[in-house]
């Protein structure tokens, strides 16, 4: 029997994969600001909260939906 653990932070590409977003829209957030990531020399490494701040931090519609 093997134990689970959290996860404590997503690398972009798996932080793309569990959001079911691209790598790009990711690597756009960090450097807007908007996504706060830490990094590991030059990798960024995004801690699960702050991605989970992130999401809740987008729009509830599309920006579609009002045209």
């Amino acid at each position: 029997m093997s134990a689970e653990l959290d996860k404590l932070s997503y690398s972009v590409a798996n932080l793309a994969i569990a959001t079911d977003l691209s790598v790009d829209t990711i690597q756009k957030a960090i450097k807007a600001g908007d996504l706060k990531a830490k990094f590991y020399g030059t990798k960024p490494v995004v801690r699960k909260i702050h991605a989970e701040a992130w999401l809740d931090s987008l729009p509830e519609e599309s920006s579609r939906a009002n045209r």
